[in-house]
């Protein structure tokens, strides 16, 4: 009888304590294996909303840097962030080239953002007349896989990676030498799919839509052996 797969979660810890959870009510015997591959930290950096006329968010994890945002107009990246955020939500896209192709609002707003980030949001729509002005709220410390997760990814079994950010991609990518055949690699989008090609020579299975559900169908499906 073949093994059921092992998931493996590399988000930071309380991103993939959420998909953990989500998981087991769904998949009670499932086993998952977390080993966070990067951890947010403040950064310290004051911000004052009072000067702006909204935010973008292109990530949960910016939301607990700010002050509150109830009433605040917010433009979002992914139905999750818009769920958290507490904001008044007033576009949902799809990635952060979405989100500069269909925001339509008065400047200027504002970006808060990790210490790494990708997309050029605020230049862009500052470029297109919208102000836009960022901020690093938070920072994302590289933290080392775990030897049991590294042997797990390195071993014979199967197992589900899936990848959220091309940051963590080529973080996980560089620390597994040499990934086992049995390990169903899942990008959130081409753009981490990139990442891990060129962390790792290989191609994965990559989201037709790069949104919280759609990964986690592919999760579901994958640990139950069927296709997405």
């Amino acid at each position: 009888m073949t093994k059921a797969p092992t998931l493996v979660l590399t988000r930071p810890a309380a991103q993939s304590a959420q998909v953990a959870d989500r998981v087991s009510r769904l998949l009670p015997a499932a086993r998952i294996l977390t080993s966070p591959v990067l951890e947010i930290m403040a950064t310290g950096a004051p911000v004052d909303l009072s000067a702006y006329r909204g935010v973008i968010l292109t990530s949960q994890n910016a939301a607990p840097f700010l002050p509150s945002l109830a009433g605040v107009p917010a433009y979002v990246v992914g139905a999750r962030t818009a769920a958290g955020c507490g904001a008044d939500v007033r576009l949902i896209a799809k990635d952060a080239d979405d989100l500069v192709s269909r925001l339509d609002a008065e400047g200027p707003l504002l970006h808060p953002h990790g210490a790494v980030t990708v997309g050029d949001i605020a230049k862009r729509l500052s470029s297109a007349g919208i102000e836009t002005h960022d901020a690093v709220v938070y920072d994302q410390r590289a933290l080392d896989l775990s030897a049991h997760t590294v042997e797990t990814l390195m071993g014979d079994e199967p197992a589900v990676l899936p990848l959220w950010s091309p940051r963590s991609a080529t973080l996980v990518g560089t620390q597994v030498p040499a990934l086992g055949l049995s390990v169903q690699v899942i990008a959130l989008s081409p753009a981490v799919a990139r990442a891990w090609l060129e962390a790792t020579g290989r191609d994965c299975e990559v989201c037709a839509r790069p949104d919280g559900d759609e990964m986690f169908a592919r999760i579901v499906a994958a640990l139950s052996g069927e296709v997405a």
